[in-house]
């Protein structure tokens, strides 16, 4: 059994992670404010972030208040915010996606129907698992009231975020594979998508130590899975953010994060006009179908008799 000076420097050291996840939030949401660029991405970050500040209150009243009513409702507080964190965050990092298909309309009806699923998706299991917790009340007369959820849930949950993760990857993947963006700046964004894969590793983690008796290592696990969604959610705008500051180049675009919706790569073509005597190129950007013809004028030349 774990001592109680023990829990308290556990608690406190993951406090200090949690704590971070929050700061980058707030940046994150100051910022987009700041540049006149708050998009849905930023509110659904913003309301992770709340969730967050709700999860860290709720889990020192937890485990200061052992014994007392308080601590079964932090603890109800604690489990609820930790699944909305989880996939709020999943559900931000989709809309960051979105806002760069927005000029791709089928991409972009794509995105948002994922970010639909996403939302269901999270609302169904904080219904299973509220369910599955209220089922057993022995937990209620606990020292320190808590309740482990059962395999197949853990399994499902598991299972739900393992795949949105795998989409959030090969979406964006699929999407920004094109973008017009120098080469170190595409890399850095997919890389930065991609680290939505640390998510799962944490979730895996997670889910293991439900098959564990001992509480307080599901605590941690909990406690990284909610840090790490926080802090990846927010890593597109404030890793943009610093390489923007501490590595400008010429050719940077001036969106201040990089996600802004993708700009139409120019193309250019050689239209060869023949007429009677010579040859005429013009060099000229493309043309809608819609726009008028360019007539050549016809050169004559005099044919005179000898």
């Amino acid at each position: 059994m774990v001592s109680s000076s023990t829990m308290i420097q556990m608690k406190a050291v993951m406090s200090v992670v949690q704590g971070m996840a929050i700061a980058l939030t707030i940046f994150r949401v100051s910022f987009r404010l700041h540049i006149g660029r708050f998009w849905w991405e930023d509110a659904w970050a913003a309301t992770a972030g709340s969730c967050g500040i709700a999860y860290l209150v709720g889990s020192w009243v937890h485990l200061l208040s052992r014994g007392t009513s308080a601590s079964v409702v932090s603890f109800w507080v604690t489990t609820l915010m930790s699944t909305c964190i989880n996939w709020f965050a999943r559900i931000s990092i989709l809309f960051a996606i979105a806002r760069v298909a927005r000029s791709t309309q089928r991409l972009y009806r794509l995105s948002m129907g994922l970010a639909i699923l996403f939302f269901l998706t999270e609302g169904v299991l904080m219904a299973q698992k509220v369910r599955e917790i209220e089922s057993n009340s022995e937990w209620y007369q606990l020292p320190c009231p808590s309740c482990h959820v059962g395999h197949s849930m853990a399994a499902y949950q598991l299972a739900s975020k393992f795949v949105a993760d795998t989409i959030l990857v090969v979406f964006s993947f699929r999407l920004l594979w094109n973008v017009n963006l120098p080469s170190r700046q595409r890399r850095m964004i997919l890389a930065i998508f991609s680290s939505s894969i640390i998510m799962t590793m944490f979730s895996l983690f997670h889910a293991v130590t439900n098959f564990i008796v001992d509480i307080w290592i599901e605590m941690i696990a909990v406690n990284l899975e909610v840090s790490s969604s926080l802090i990846i959610c927010n890593l597109l705008v404030v890793v943009t953010y610093a390489y923007r500051v501490l590595n400008r180049e010429p050719d940077d675009p001036e969106d201040g994060d990089y996600s802004g919706p993708i700009s139409p790569v120019p193309t250019s073509q050689q239209l060869t006009t023949i007429t009677l005597g010579f040859v005429t190129e013009t060099s000229t950007s493309f043309h809608s179908l819609d726009s008028p013809a360019v007539s050549v004028p016809d050169r004559k030349e005099d044919m005179r008799s000898v």
